[in-house]
């Protein structure tokens, strides 16, 4: 949805005024096409063949609640983010790829090659000189924050996360960053490119928050483990305290903002450590390759290291996991956000 609506934003040459309106759903009936008359910049118009698209490949929302929930998400995400994200956009999908030597065992048999391809899509490269970027654009402050004292034209990857913010000690936290280190080395091997100074992850789930997310943010707060949290006394600390299940989050804006944009800042020293990381990962992965085509045993070359409920339910080897199924069940699917409107 962003990215159709970037380049919705971008034909218009940027005359399209924030907010951008977006039909509600019918109250009953099936999925179906936005009435003719509605905008083009209308959420519905946007996402109607993001939908069909979804269809065709067999994924359909799991419910009209969850539906009303992704439409909400994309309608805060665009209006909240669009007036300060699409002016620095420079592009938009940009594929990047680039190979690695793969670092062979110190015993055992040799990998099955001596270099292995990186490739992917950053979801938007910005070219940035803060100097030409207005005040108030969170953006530009994120960044000045985060890496300040920066001169010059360079560029900021930013990746949409369709999720909340992770916790500091959830997987997720981490492989995040080694993303966008990732991404930027592949996109310093590309001609005509500026210094990539830094990467943002848009966590969107932040910008309209449900039941479940603000259940996990509670819990990473009691455990010391989320570096974004509300001041004791101020109006979001007392709102996150007072939230009941099924009720509005109640959270600020700029609250909100500061929990959906996470900046991370990019140097040589941090794309080595990050892109060692991926090394070792991948040459892991060859060494148990060579050990099941030997052994012939997936069970005992693939043990199970997920922690994480998400992750197991998604998993094609969830029914003879050896690890046991109660972690699925612990903490049952809520509704992504509020919703009195019906079933």
């Amino acid at each position: 949805m962003l990215e159709a609506s970037f380049r919705r934003w971008s034909d218009a040459g940027g005359a399209l005024p924030f907010p951008w309106p977006c039909m509600p759903l019918p109250d009953a009936g099936p999925p179906q096409a936005p009435p003719q008359e509605l905008a083009p910049h209308d959420l519905r118009v946007i996402g109607w063949p993001i939908e069909e698209a979804l269809a065709y490949e067999g994924k359909r929302a799991r419910s009209r609640r969850a539906r009303i929930s992704a439409y909400r998400r994309a309608e805060a995400a665009i209006n909240l983010l669009g007036p300060h994200l699409f002016p620095l956009i420079a592009d938009a999908e940009q594929k990047v790829i680039g190979t690695r030597l793969l670092p062979q065992p110190t015993h055992g048999p040799l990998l099955r090659s001596e270099r292995y391809a990186l490739h992917g899509v950053i979801d938007v490269l910005t070219n940035v000189e803060l100097a030409s970027v207005g005040p108030g654009n969170i953006i530009r402050e994120a960044v000045e924050a985060k890496c300040p004292g920066l001169t010059g034209t360079f560029e900021v990857i930013v990746d949409y996360k369709g999720s909340r913010r992770p916790a500091m000690d959830e997987a997720h936290w981490a492989l995040g960053e080694w993303q966008v280190q990732t991404y930027a080395w592949l996109r310093q091997r590309q001609q005509l490119a500026h210094p990539v100074v830094a990467g943002i992850l848009i966590y969107v789930n932040e910008l309209a928050p449900g039941g479940d997310d603000l259940r996990r943010l509670r819990q990473a707060i009691e455990r010391g483990q989320t570096d974004v949290v509300p001041s004791r006394g101020d109006p979001d600390f007392y709102a996150l305290q007072a939230w009941t299940p099924g009720a509005a989050p109640g959270l600020s804006e700029a609250f909100r903002f500061r929990r959906a944009l996470r900046v991370i800042p990019i140097t040589e020293e941090s794309i080595a450590r990050a892109t060692r990381e991926f090394d070792r990962i991948v040459s892991e992965i060859e060494r148990r390759v060579i050990h099941e085509a030997t052994q012939g045993h997936i069970l005992e070359t693939w043990p199970p290291t997920c922690h994480e409920p998400e992750t197991c339910i998604a998993c094609d080897f969830r029914f003879f996991c050896p690890r046991s199924a109660a972690p699925l069940e612990a903490h049952p699917a809520e509704p992504a956000l509020a919703d009195n409107g019906g079933p």
